[in-house]
């Protein structure tokens, strides 16, 4: 942890001078667990049955990593004034909301605050669409697909290529098809998921576990923004044959909001962070994230190439802590392919322990946009 304090200190350094004039977020990082009233010694205070199954299962030793931020220091912090918003365990820290220079003041004289960073520079713009660079091909047009090879127990309709791309014909006729397994999607929003037909079985039968806004935690309607995790999830779990199956139709998911589509601040990593942690909570098995990390509204925070490391970028030692955990954790490469300054990755999909999937066109051949290493 001392490594991590250290890489977190350094962010750390851009600490307010003078009053705000707008609102504002911040991160603050706390020095320590000190004095917690949770123990590793009784994880179900703090994880479910299913998380700690998942650890047995491979041998996971829970840590003090695992006990949450120490609830007394998030109340000392809320009674200066700041709104909290998201805790991070793994981080140990939390990210909060104030107009108030002299509530920066109050939280960076409590004796247990190490530092304060700010986290967002740039307001919500409604047309600003960070996956614009994402092209979604011709290939799906009914004139273009392709005749299938595969005689299956499934008429995957529009998702054919895909599926016998990935060979998931195979898989799906020896029963593989999601059963027993949870998914969390970390994305910007799951809009028309809940009228969809697409989705008319994942709701039926409860496959649906819930969902949870870490953007705007107040509202926690992760159904009233964007498009992009609607797709993103019907890649995996559409399930109407003749029209489009996906690849785990039998599957678990939990729909997490870290992705503010309007904006791109910092506070996304520390977001997406703490979606992670929530997923790592409720047992999920695979983590599923179509989101990317290099460049920011402030330039300040950009991430350099020498930055894709594995171990500089806050949403990096995120994954990777989350794989720790017996996570499957499987993030895009990257929608940086045709940009020339800076054509590859970006985080997470540079962790250690992080399956980092590019994007292929109907012929396999890696599509345009789509990031390198």
């Amino acid at each position: 942890m001392k490594k991590l304090f250290t890489i977190l200190l350094t962010l750390g350094m851009m600490i307010t001078a003078m009053a705000q004039i707008a609102p504002d977020k911040y991160y603050v990082q706390f020095t320590d667990k000190d004095n917690s009233p949770y123990s590793i010694d009784n994880p179900s205070e703090f994880l479910t049955q299913r998380a700690i199954d998942r650890r047995a299962k491979y041998s996971i030793v829970i840590t003090n990593q695992d006990l949450p931020v120490n609830p007394q220091y998030i109340t000392g912090v809320a009674a200066t004034g700041a709104k909290l918003l998201n805790s991070t365990r793994w981080m140990n820290g939390i990210t909060i909301y104030t107009t108030e220079q002299s509530v920066l003041d109050a939280i960076n004289a409590l004796p247990y605050v190490e530092s304060i960073a700010k986290m967002n520079d740039r307001t919500n713009t409604l047309d600003y669409d960070k996956f614009k660079n994402e092209s979604f091909g011709d290939e799906l047009k009914p004139d273009n697909l392709k005749e299938s090879a595969s005689i299956s127990s499934y008429d995957y309709g529009f998702a054919i290529n895909q599926i016998e791309q990935l060979n998931g014909v195979l898989l799906h006729d020896q029963g593989f098809r999601g059963e027993g397994m949870v998914i969390a999607v970390l994305d910007a929003g799951y809009d028309v998921v809940k009228t969809q037909p697409l989705f008319d079985s994942l709701w039926a039968n409860d496959q649906i576990l819930g969902s949870k806004d870490f953007v705007y935690t107040d509202a926690n309607n992760v159904y009233a923004w964007h498009y992009h995790g609607r797709m993103v999830l019907s890649c995996m779990g559409a399930n109407i044959e003749g029209l489009m199956v996906g690849t785990a139709p039998k599957a678990s998911y939990w729909l997490l909001r870290s992705e503010d589509g309007a904006s791109e601040n910092i506070i996304e990593e520390y977001n997406w962070v703490s979606a992670a942690e929530f997923a790592d909570s409720v047992g999920a098995d695979v983590i599923n994230s179509s989101l990317g990390y290099i460049d920011f509204d402030n330039p300040f925070w950009d991430h350099t190439y020498d930055d894709m490391n594995g171990s500089t970028a806050v949403v990096t030692l995120g994954a990777d802590i989350a794989a720790s955990k017996g996570i499957m954790v499987v993030n895009s490469a990257g929608n940086s392919g045709q940009n020339p300054g800076f054509p590859w990755i970006g985080a997470p999909a540079d962790g250690f322990d992080v399956f980092s999937i590019g994007a292929v066109d109907g012929d396999g051949n890696r599509a345009e946009f789509s990031s390198i290493g």
